[in-house]
């Protein structure tokens, strides 16, 4: 988040020491209506009431109960290659937030800021790092899904984003929390992160725990989640910084520890982003955040790349989603972009078996 809004609002949804202050009346009863909605909605799909379309192949649902970034991307990455590893086939479905495509329609393989553009920066980094995994957008997740079943032999299908999207009938729920931020203050949007009530985590099958190592209270927040949902097994997980490629064509580059770097981003978690890199011992010379999912624009690009110049720095770098929102770069510095893997620290196994499971029946 950016602005004077925005950055208030971060400050209420995720206090520190208590220290953020209460959302105002009006977010109260913002977030009021929606969980009345919410509360509604989701007993209409308890009931039976609402008609819940299947997939002729199974599918799995990644998802968060509160918006920003939580690593459902690096996770949706780790699933892909773990089903391929297990025989099975996968494809993408995905809502294209950001993208101007309403579809379903398949993302191309390119990876380019056209594609970002068009389909959202999620599914045009997925379609271009996973060149035979077809990835489909569309706002109706089941018509994607179909898309996405019927090519090239597809036979489990990973939809990103689709906690909410009951619509799509699955055959496992992963809810991703992040771990340095657990639920926030625990309150529904706008007063809080929180896209539904803490207890619908009860629909998971298996939640997540990311970004574990650089949690305060990972023991509370276990205790939370066992409340809330006892049923669902618990994995622990982590990114990793796996290295530096070109931003713009993918080849591998290199960065020294204590390297002066201008670093950019617009993405949810901007914090994580820089934990990353000093991580890596470099030297931030300069730093910018944007708005999640920000559009860059060429002017835009050429002003940063003047700045990264100015500062110094040996490179510019920035995240492996932002790279494919720029289109184009012509400034005398590099500019890197920094991949991150999901790395399992606790219930790998559990979920494992899962996967082998879905990977057996897609197979008939």
């Amino acid at each position: 988040m950016t602005g004077g809004f925005a950055a208030r609002l971060e400050r209420i949804w995720y206090p520190e020491d208590g220290s953020g202050g209460e959302p105002s009346a009006a977010l109260r009863a913002a977030a009021a209506a929606l969980g009345l909605a919410a509360r509604v909605r989701g007993r209409a799909f308890d009931r039976g009431l609402i008609t819940v379309r299947r997939l002729p192949v199974p599918c799995i649902s990644v998802g968060n109960l509160s918006v920003g970034g939580t690593g459902k991307t690096p996770l949706v990455a780790w699933l892909i290659e773990e089903l391929s590893r297990l025989g099975a086939r996968p494809a993408v479905v995905s809502r294209g937030y950001g993208g101007s495509t309403r579809g379903p329609a398949r993302v191309p393989t390119a990876g380019d800021c056209d594609a970002a553009r068009r389909f959202g920066d999620e599914p045009a980094l997925l379609a271009e790092r996973y060149r035979g995994v077809p990835v489909v957008v569309g706002r109706d997740r089941h018509a994607a899904g179909l898309i996405a079943a019927a090519t090239a032999g597809t036979t489990v299908v990973v939809a990103d984003d689709a906690f909410q999207h009951r619509r799509l009938a699955r055959d496992l729920d992963i809810v991703v929390l992040d771990a340095t931020r657990g639920l926030g203050n625990g309150r529904l949007l706008p007063a809080g992160p929180l896209r539904e009530p803490p207890e619908r985590l009860k629909r998971a099958g298996v939640i997540v725990l990311n970004r574990v190592s650089a949690a305060s209270d990972l023991a509370g927040l276990r205790r939370t989640v066992v409340r809330l949902a006892p049923r669902a097994p618990i994995v622990e997980t982590d990114l990793e910084f796996s290295g530096w490629r070109d931003a713009l064509t993918g080849a591998p580059a290199e960065l020294p520890a204590g390297a002066g770097v201008y670093v950019f981003s617009g993405i949810a978690n901007p914090g994580s982003f820089r934990r990353t890199l000093e991580g890596q011992g470099l030297r931030v010379d300069g730093w910018e955040v944007f708005r999640d999912h920000h559009a860059y624009r060429p002017r835009e690009v050429e002003r940063l790349g003047h700045a990264a110049e100015s500062s110094g720095a040996a490179a510019a770098v920035t995240t492996a989603k932002d790279a494919v929102r720029i289109p184009a770069w012509s400034a005398g510095v590099p500019l890197y972009r920094a991949e991150v893997k999901l790395v399992m620290m606790r219930g790998r196994e559990t979920l494992w078996e899962l996967l082998r499971s879905i990977a057996a029946a897609g197979r008939g």
